[in-house]
């Protein structure tokens, strides 16, 4: 399905290519010996608090003496590029992006989960189904975004030929924001904006559908690696994983502790009235994995649902082999015990 409107609410920050190739250059991003170097970049795209775990694990690291750039990007696919371009080490976002690259010739692998499927989309009561969307403001992420292409697999399948008036505001926060000013009808929230928008216009809006509970075998968001850097460095990409899981183990069953390194590394993407039921969720759901969250059976559903059978977020089918690898993760869980 081709978006039928494509207007931007909230604009990309100027500049951003240049960004991609700066902030290569300030790291090694390359082999550091004895299989692997501490200096290298990890790029972002809208980071809230699914995000935090991944922060936390990277800010511990840099405790253990590593140089780690960590920027933002408005969009996945610029993160996707720069890693694919070797300008990021790690990059944390969309899989269907990462497919895409790959199938285009670039060496990009997941190796961990970032947050399980928190996904849902939101919109006013009056939209009480998926054909009750036509001609609505549906706003989204972007238009290669993970989201987006749930959003559409959404539609496609409950409601084909349904066409909203797409528009595109970069960070579900903003989505947030968006909805809760009347600036649009419906929205694909993270799990924490949901949250909020619970609490704040309950008697406005209301869940329309939950990829978590619709799409339970479904990773749309990971931790990524530039493969030819994986292969120089393969004691960086499990000290990254390792750091990851300690902090997803910290979290199990301790909304406290999520809460605290929200409001340490992401304080600008939470809300303070919403932060302790929203950390509570994603605690309750079990949104951080302790074992890494991948397994093989689930990466070869991934890749049937985003391919050309499916939601057609990736032109060509691609064997999860390709654009996946759970060598680094399974090392790591070995030395660490399942939990």
């Amino acid at each position: 399905m081709q978006l039928t409107t494509y207007r931007r609410i909230v604009p990309v920050v100027a500049g951003l290519l240049l960004l991609l190739a700066a902030c290569g250059g300030g790291s090694d991003n390359g082999s550091g010996g004895s299989g692997g170097t501490k200096s290298f970049t990890v790029g972002f795209t809208s980071a809230g608090m699914s995000s935090a775990p991944f922060l936390a694990a990277i800010d511990s690291l840099k405790g253990q003496g590593y140089d780690i750039k960590t920027p933002e990007l408005a969009e996945s696919e610029l993160v996707t590029e720069g890693v694919a371009k070797g300008r990021f080490a790690f990059g944390s976002g969309a899989n269907n992006e990462v497919m895409n690259a790959d199938t285009k010739g670039a060496n990009l692998k997941v190796v961990v989960d970032r947050v399980s499927n928190e996904w849902t989309i939101y919109a006013r009561k009056s939209i009480a189904q998926c054909a009750d969307l036509n001609g609505k403001r549906l706003a989204i992420h972007s238009e290669g975004a993970v989201s987006t292409a749930m959003v559409k697999n959404y539609i496609e399948t409950k409601c084909p030929g349904t066409k909203p008036n797409y528009v595109v505001i970069s960070g579900s926060p903003n989505r947030l924001a968006a909805l809760l000013a009347d600036r649009i009808d419906a929205s694909p929230l993270e799990l924490t904006d949901a949250v909020t928008l619970e609490a704040k216009a309950s008697d406005r809006y209301a869940l329309l559908a939950s990829f978590s509970q619709d799409l339970p075998q479904l990773h749309p968001t990971s931790v990524y690696v530039n493969g030819d850097f994986a292969k120089k460095n393969p004691e960086t990409v499990k000290a990254v994983i390792k750091a990851l899981l300690e902090q997803n183990r910290k979290i199990a069953g301790n909304p406290a502790y999520l809460k605290q390194i929200a409001e340490k590394f992401v304080p600008k993407a939470i809300d303070a009235s919403t932060i302790d039921s929203a950390a509570q969720k994603y605690v309750e759901l079990k949104m951080f994995n302790p074992n890494g969250g991948l397994n093989q059976a689930d990466l070869d559903y991934t890749s049937k649902f985003f391919g050309p059978s499916g939601a057609k977020a990736v032109d060509k089918d691609i064997p999860a082999s390709q654009w996946s690898d759970l060598s680094y993760l399974n090392q790591v869980v070995n030395e660490l015990g399942q939990q």
